[in-house]
């Protein structure tokens, strides 16, 4: 009789422990744009911000003429620009805001534009009479979006096609975890040297805004996590504390179950 009371002991013991991990998995909410309203249309202006070149930038300038000896002269000099090994080839835009090209010396490129950069190159070589009709092309090779926070898989996203936007940038990092807050989304951008910070949810339609859903280069979005992170933590102790109080409690009974 002994016997049997001891293992009912043990299997009451095991039954509450069951209850309590059973009981702390609550519903979370893991939907986006939960305030649009079946059908919605909304208008988002597709890459309306022109990337503005900014320091640390490296581009790819391509100067095409009807000379192929003037196009070689004026196209060298960009692997001079990164010499160490794995550096991708283009033209660093100093601390000082330029680039420096064959037989144009410094470019101002930080605050212009691509296609305003271009011009500027396309103009030199004109009044220095050192291409007729040229074609200037100018691209961002090193184009990139940081993801940090409450996210599969944290971390910096290359876009080579220098467009990207927020959704994609999401899905690229492996979407949200189930403990990152939907409603203080931050997406921290800079700009005329100063960084903006911009604060938004993903469960309202503000993330459609065209500043915050096309992406420019270098922002970064942090996922701040929810208050459900904190509990689980909390939880997870608790749940630990409790364990290693049953497996001990389960060793007693077990040195009087053979006595």
């Amino acid at each position: 009789m002994k016997i049997t009371l001891n293992r009912l002991h043990i299997l009451s013991i095991f039954a509450v422990l069951c209850l309590l991990f059973s009981s702390c998995s609550n519903e979370k909410n893991l939907v986006y744009f939960t305030n649009l309203r079946k059908d919605s249309v909304i208008l988002v202006q597709a890459h309306a911000l022109q990337t503005i070149i900014a320091k640390n930038d490296i581009l790819q300038v391509n100067i095409s003429t009807l000379d192929e000896t003037t196009n070689r002269d004026l196209n060298l000099g960009a692997s001079a620009n990164s010499n160490v090994a794995g550096a991708i080839n283009g033209y660093l835009v100093d601390e000082t805001g330029v680039i420096k090209l064959p037989q144009l010396g410094a470019i101002k490129a930080e605050g212009l534009t691509k296609n305003q950069l271009a011009q500027v190159i396309t103009d030199a070589l004109l009044s220095k009479q050192l291409a007729k009709d040229p074609i200037v092309t100018v691209r961002i090779l090193n184009y990139k979006i940081t993801v940090l926070g409450e996210v599969q898989h944290p971390g910096v996203v290359a876009v080579p096609n220098e467009r990207i936007t927020l959704p994609e940038a999401l899905g690229e990092a492996g979407d949200l975890t189930p403990y990152a807050s939907r409603d203080s989304i931050r997406l921290i951008r800079e700009a005329n040297g100063k960084r903006i910070v911009k604060i938004f949810s993903l469960n309202k339609d503000q993330a459609f805004d065209s500043d915050i859903y096309n992406l420019q280069n270098q922002d970064i979005i942090y996922v701040k996590p929810s208050k459900l992170r904190a509990e689980s933590t909390d939880r997870s102790l608790q749940y630990a504390s409790i364990g290693m109080s049953a497996v001990s409690l389960l060793l007693v009974l077990y040195i009087q179950l053979v006595k």
